[in-house]
């Protein structure tokens, strides 16, 4: 092969590796198989003379067996139809009950016969006074993330409904995102369900994988906002998900844990350990939830200001730690629904750590906003001797804080 050959044929696989990424990274559901993706088996014809040598016909041809190749991909390693809800009424993942209604809504587990349930995301946070709830309808809408569990979703359906092969393990619901505007059009948000799904298939192998569910703000499908926008607020922490989901799937099927058993605890297995299992998924979606509020807060906080303190190098990491070092024991509260800790500074500022010591983020509230959250016990006061703990761990881990990946 002389060297022209060579490089032509670099350069054609590296057109398709570019062609394939793309169309990947618009799907929906291309999570599911992004680190994973299986080899792409093309097969077209090259007419090199006549009617067909249009290039325009061969690269529609060429990009439509790409993405056939990459929808049948992501339905099997998917333990749902993406975006939609399986609808246990129906027996279906693609019925009239399994899309939200609008781009506002989010799913709210199962009526008795096992029919989804869709509500509109203000009207839930109002109806179950989260502190935040009316700063939701404002110009810069607040983001609010809920996590909630198997029981919560599945609670209310009738056991005579129920598909055990096609379980909510668990979910978070989050809002609102805001969407750049397109021209001549006003400021669009939308709020997202993100599920634990579990699943056998005909040959009984167990799935987990994530699913997303929402609509487009003009009440399209999902997709389409893959194809007008290169970054989604929600994509770096969707990724990471998903690859913690395969990964507890992976041990689950093979009996291997990354730490023994306690004593008594039955042996890894999908439901040998169903309880242990969940427990790891909730834990994978409460570091989702996370994720999400710091990516999204992250770009909507970062003012100029913000920016110009961070080049003179006053780090609002190191403000954080000095904010803990200074501050009292009635300072240090518990984030009972995330399990964090809560660090009150001065002028609002407050940070959040995990358990371990770790900066996980940092926002300004207002005196009245963090009297609600305490008012309304979702931020408890710690003890003296946990309060020590946790500012001695913070300080432990020093000045390298930004948030856990």
């Amino acid at each position: 092969m002389g060297d022209r050959t060579r490089v032509l044929g670099q350069t054609a696989w590296s057109a398709l590796q570019s062609m394939v990424r793309e169309i990947l990274r618009r799907k929906p559901g291309g999570h599911l198989i992004e680190s994973r993706l299986p080899e792409i088996d093309l097969r077209l014809p090259l007419v090199l003379d006549g009617h067909s040598t249009s290039p325009e016909a061969f690269a529609a041809d060429l990009a439509a067996a790409i993405e056939q190749q990459i929808d049948d991909a992501i339905e099997e390693a998917g333990a749902f139809q993406p975006g939609h809800a399986f609808c246990h009424r129906c027996e279906a993942a693609a019925c009239e009950h399994s899309r939200p209604p609008t781009s506002r809504h989010v799913f709210l587990g199962y009526s008795p016969t096992g029919a989804p349930r869709w509500m509109e995301f203000g009207q839930y946070a109002l109806e179950a006074r989260h502190p935040d709830f009316d700063r939701l309808w404002e110009a810069n809408p607040a983001f609010i993330t809920v996590l909630m569990d198997r029981a919560d979703l599945h609670g209310a359906m009738l056991g005579s409904f129920r598909n055990d092969d096609r379980v909510v393990l668990g979910q978070v619901v989050a809002g609102f995102f805001t969407l750049p505007p397109r021209p001549g059009e006003g400021r669009a948000v939308l709020a997202l369900t993100l599920q634990a799904v579990a699943s056998r298939t005909a040959g009984g192998r167990r799935r987990l994988g994530l699913n997303l569910l929402g609509a487009a703000p003009g009440g399209e499908d999902l997709a389409i906002l893959w194809e007008r926008q290169s970054d989604l607020p929600w994509r770096r922490a969707v990724r990471w998900a998903q690859a913690a989901l395969v990964t507890v799937a992976r041990e689950a099927r093979t009996g291997r844990r990354p730490r023994p058993a306690s004593p008594g605890e039955e042996p890894a297995g999908w439901w040998g350990a169903e309880e242990s299992l969940e427990r790891r998924v909730m834990g994978i979606l409460q570091g989702l939830a996370r994720r999400l509020e710091q990516d999204v807060r992250g770009r909507g906080r970062r003012t100029a200001h913000a920016g110009e303190r961070h080049e003179g190098g006053e780090r609002p990491t190191r403000k954080a730690i000095d904010d803990i070092r200074a501050a009292g024991p009635e300072a240090f509260l518990r984030d009972e629904r995330a399990g964090t800790i809560v660090v009150l500074g001065d002028r609002g500022r407050t940070h959040f750590l995990t358990p371990a010591g770790r900066l996980v983020s940092s926002v300004r509230y207002s005196r009245e906003a963090i009297d609600k959250k305490r008012n309304l016990g979702f931020w408890l006061p710690l003890g003296r001797i946990e309060s020590a703990a946790a500012r001695a761990a913070a300080l432990k881990v020093g000045g390298d804080g930004g948030a856990a990946d």
